[in-house]
């Protein structure tokens, strides 16, 4: 396992973070959660790889994570946002400072596979960058919310895995098939995670946004006995007591079956890509998909939403 002190050491190598404190701020500010940065690792222990041969490439992938949230939360107006702190303008400065980092580190890594991890590392923020343009609009329809998903939401985590199993000496047939999981694990937790904020208290940036969450989607666009309340709802989403009325319509419209239908079909392709997957040590990632469920379980409990028996036995399968 790496350490997070040779991740971060990559990062201070650089000149120009050496003499900048404001971004060895922020780096140790979402270095207290480095859970999502560590994909890479994941990957290459899946191809039996050497861990130490992937550290340039973890902190690329921290480096464009920090990038992607000091903007997202700008663009999602998010009361917790760094950028409350800093100023809108010093975050997006820094989330561009961070994406040329990500660059330089991949750029000056001495491996045969350096051109094809720096592509993907382009790709990688090119793609979420233009997911983060359709989120912010004005769009209520489902087409769209799944375009924006794919080009927002997945690209980070296909390229985690990617990046992990090609640095770590993989097969490019095998990096390619564990770029594929990670989509799939993109939009898992991008499902997962429109159901946790629509039950969070107070009501979180999604209820003012239209349809970039695809339980409140679902409730405002499909046919039910709620929808007419629920939308004379959602100008006073700021007062509790609506805001819990809005989110049991939710959960008796269909909403949240709706969201559980799409996780069941997600798992199913995922676990199908494992069980062909050329990897040597595929049980790690049939861990890290069970530990995704595994959250979707916690999220219904606390929302006082229990998952029905047979929804519960597939999504454990």
């Amino acid at each position: 396992m790496i350490e997070l002190s040779q991740v971060e050491a990559h990062f201070l190598r650089q000149p120009e973070v050496a003499v900048w404190p404001a971004m060895i701020d922020v780096w140790r500010h979402y270095a207290r959660n480095p859970h999502s940065w560590l994909l890479p690792e994941l990957a290459c222990q899946a191809v039996d790889g050497d861990v130490q041969a992937v550290g340039p490439v973890i902190t690329a992938v921290a480096c464009s994570h920090i990038s992607i949230v000091l903007v997202d939360d700008i663009l999602d107006d998010d009361p917790k946002g760094l950028y409350r702190q800093l100023g809108a303008g010093v975050a997006a400065n820094l989330a561009l400072a961070f994406q040329a980092v990500a660059y330089r580190v991949v750029a000056e890594m001495d491996t045969a596979v350096q051109p094809q991890l720096l592509a993907e590392l382009i790709t990688l923020n090119l793609q979420t960058a233009r997911g983060q343009h359709l989120d912010v609009q004005p769009e209520l329809n489902e087409a769209h919310y799944w375009a924006t998903v794919e080009a927002k939401s997945t690209p980070y985590y296909g390229a985690g895995f990617y990046l992990g199993a090609l640095a770590a000496g993989a097969a490019p047939e095998a990096a390619r098939e564990l770029r594929r999981f990670g989509v799939l694990i993109g939009q898992i937790i991008q499902v997962s995670d429109d159901l946790a904020d629509v039950y969070q208290v107070p009501a979180c940036p999604d209820w003012y946004r239209g349809g970039g969450n695809l339980a409140l989607l679902y409730a405002r666009l499909a046919d039910h006995a709620g929808k007419a309340r629920f939308e004379a709802l959602l100008p006073q989403i700021e007062a509790v007591p609506v805001l819990e009325e809005a989110q049991q319509i939710l959960l008796e419209s269909g909403a949240v079956s709706y969201c559980v239908y799409h996780l069941l079909q997600l798992a199913r392709q995922a676990r199908g890509i494992l069980a062909g997957c050329p990897v040597a040590r595929p049980e790690l990632l049939q861990q890290f998909l069970a530990e995704r469920v595994a959250h979707l379980f916690e999220l219904l409990e606390a929302s006082g939403m229990p998952l029905p028996a047979e929804l519960a036995a597939e999504l454990l399968a």
